[in-house]
């Protein structure tokens, strides 16, 4: 299985509920160009798995447009640990990618790959294939491609 751990877009600042926050403008419109460039590096994903909430959705939504998928919401992925991770990702093949949260995805991260210093901006992505970190990609990398 090829993994691709995706941290969500910019949100809004929190207020009453951590979990209902949305995408900014601003995020949206990152989410849109991040996910364009990526569709050139990864052609198909096989699956779509996303937090349920709400900023970490909208991330996927904008994600699934470009590859005619839909999303999976799981709960387990707000505040994941490692065994909430394992345990989604079972019976899964292919290339599945998961919309989450930080500091849950760098945890997870490091448990699969032994890389203790990470940690994912707004957005990125890490491409993980038999426990090793192949590619990191982070919305400054993607923006200064999409721009050429």
């Amino acid at each position: 299985m090829k993994l691709l751990l995706i941290r969500h877009s910019l949100a809004e600042d929190f207020v009453n509920s951590d979990f209902e926050r949305h995408l900014t403008l601003r995020g949206k419109k990152r989410a849109e160009r991040f996910f364009k460039i990526m569709k050139r590096i990864y052609p198909s994903i096989d699956c779509i798995i996303s937090s349920a909430a709400f900023r970490a959705k909208e991330t996927a939504e904008i994600l699934a447009k470009f590859y005619n998928q839909k999303v999976i919401e799981e709960n387990r992925l707000y505040q994941a640990n490692i065994e909430d991770f394992k345990e989604v990702l079972k019976d899964k093949k292919g290339i599945v990618a998961i919309v989450g949260h930080e500091p849950d995805l760098s945890e997870f991260i490091k448990y699969l790959t032994g890389i203790k210093n990470i940690k994912l901006s707004k957005p990125s992505l890490a491409e993980i294939e038999d426990d090793t970190l192949k590619a990191l990609f982070n919305y400054k990398c993607i923006k200064a491609i999409y721009e050429r």
